[in-house]
């Protein structure tokens, strides 16, 4: 299996970005952690993590409740506006995706990320900001020299 090399994601590399972190995966508070590193302002939806997680908004909501989100998209877009990634847990991705998809992909931005145990939150911010991971140039084709 080839090896990636890091991407390493730079603080103010999402500067004007909202980035909306939703579930109950421990991993998720690192994401939110990462992104605002990174310059995004950061809304926060879980009942599980706590108020070590940081943010710019948070919500003491289940991330999987689609009536709550009705209230909770528009106030994440009224405190913080339009939101430019996502970054959720498998259990409340269908919710999650069901409320950003379409305003992601109209104003072309990645499709919300969905993260695992032990994710690192790198990866996750370099995946919102649309940066694949860097690999070494292919090797050209070998023969005489010109």
């Amino acid at each position: 299996m080839p090896k990636l090399q890091d991407v390493h994601v730079s603080a103010g590399d999402l500067d004007g970005w909202v980035v909306v972190v939703a579930g109950e995966d421990s991993v998720l508070a690192d994401a939110a952690r990462a992104t605002l590193d990174a310059g995004a302002a950061v809304g926060v939806v879980s009942t599980g993590l706590d108020e070590q997680t940081p943010a710019s908004v948070r919500f003491h909501a289940d991330p999987g409740d689609q009536g709550a989100w009705e209230r909770i998209a528009m106030h994440i877009e009224q405190h913080l506006g339009p939101v430019d990634g996502v970054v959720t847990d498998a259990s409340s991705y269908r919710v999650v995706a069901d409320v950003f998809d379409v305003d992601l992909s109209r104003r072309r931005r990645t499709a919300v990320v969905v993260v695992g145990p032990g994710a690192p939150a790198d990866t996750v911010v370099t995946a919102l900001f649309g940066t694949p991971p860097a690999t070494p140039p292919r090797p050209g084709p070998e023969g005489p020299d010109p």
